[in-house]
């Protein structure tokens, strides 16, 4: 018979007493964790993608992106065209209210001039009464912006207000001195100035019979 010791854990031959055995770990436990660390390892990587996908957004914005409402028309020689709502004019340029004054449905403005480019014919004296009636004039054409600029826009030929009724020198109805001309072919004959939209610029004045019918070019203020 083994007598047991309680004071020194050994049976009474003196062997040691054997140890309990642990029981296994929870295999559910460890899943768990490991769950948990799955989840939060996603959870970094779906944090991560989402901040790359706000980058390559923003970077897609600045290399592609464009100003809205500015209708902008811009050549080495021209300044850009402004082409905006009264509304904009104010809050884009901040310019004063007779500066941002609105042309009107069928006006183009350019350089704080409005002009109208028709569609109907009239002689140069009935387009002048025209333009009046529509609150401006034939058009004054004084520096090469504004050549350019018609010249773009217009495709025929147009009335422009020079002329030399009664007179041997070309004079625009404004009275303004003829200091930049843009005369193209000066062998026609005719009293009244066209401007021709479908020849270069630099060259498409051209002396015409002012009882023709053409289009012609407004202008206002």
């Amino acid at each position: 018979m083994y007598v047991k010791l309680c004071n020194f854990g050994k049976y009474a031959n003196g062997k040691s007493k054997p140890k309990q055995l642990q029981p296994d770990s929870d295999p559910w436990l460890d899943i768990h964790r490991k769950l948990r660390v799955y989840r939060i390892v996603s959870l970094v990587l779906f944090v991560i993608c989402v901040l790359l996908l706000i980058v390559v957004l923003v970077l897609f914005m600045k290399l592609t992106g464009t100003q809205p409402c500015q209708n902008v028309e811009q050549t080495e020689s021209s300044p850009p065209e402004q082409d905006c709502s009264l509304k904009k004019c104010h809050e884009v340029y901040q310019l004063p209210q007779r500066l941002c004054r609105d042309c009107g449905k069928g006006w183009l403005r350019f350089e704080n001039t409005c002009y109208f480019l028709s569609q109907t014919r009239f002689s140069w004296q009935q387009s002048r009464e025209e333009c009046q009636r529509m609150g401006g004039d034939l058009a004054v054409i004084t520096n090469e912006r504004v050549q350019m600029y018609l010249s773009r826009k217009g495709s025929l030929h147009y009335w422009i207000g020079l002329s030399h009724l009664g007179t041997n020198e070309w004079t625009w109805i404004n009275n303004t001195a003829l200091t930049v001309r843009y005369w193209g072919n000066l062998s026609f004959p005719g009293e009244c100035a066209i401007l021709a939209g479908n020849e270069p610029p630099e060259r498409s004045w051209h002396p015409s019979s002012c009882s023709l019918y053409l289009q012609y070019i407004c202008q206002k203020m």
